[in-house]
């Protein structure tokens, strides 16, 4: 192998190099955009399934508030159990909020970036 050729090889070396730097770089890109959208339409659609949870919960509040007041013969009483029910409820969570939601929040995260969706890991090079 003379020198010109030598040199020829290592110049098409450096354009295979640049090559495959530019291809792994825009790799990256669209796996940090797959997971980014990943992440806002789990966010999306929880928020919407929260919503109507919420709208749901206000309606059978509001229903169970009315019957007790009508069972007890005083709406005030019906409306301050519901709400003692509630602020029952409030003191749990606030005392178990790391054990419940650190552990949602940690499985969330942990499926959105982690997971391959089946696709098998691509060797390190």
């Amino acid at each position: 192998m003379d020198g010109k050729e030598l040199f020829t090889q290592i110049a098409n070396l450096k354009q295979h190099i640049v090559k495959y730097l530019e291809t792994k770089s825009s790799y990256y890109g669209m796996l940090i955009f797959e997971k980014a959208v990943r992440g806002l339409g789990f966010l999306l659609a929880n928020v919407f399934i929260l919503m109507a949870g919420l709208i749901g919960l206000l309606f059978l509040s509001g229903a169970l508030a009315v019957y007790l007041g009508q069972v007890m013969d005083s709406m005030l009483y019906g409306l301050l159990i519901v709400a003692g029910l509630y602020l029952l409820l409030m003191v749990i969570l606030i005392m178990a909020r790391r054990r419940i939601f650190g552990r949602i929040a940690i499985r969330a995260v942990k499926n959105i970036f982690l997971d391959d969706d089946g696709e098998k890991k691509e060797p390190h090079a």
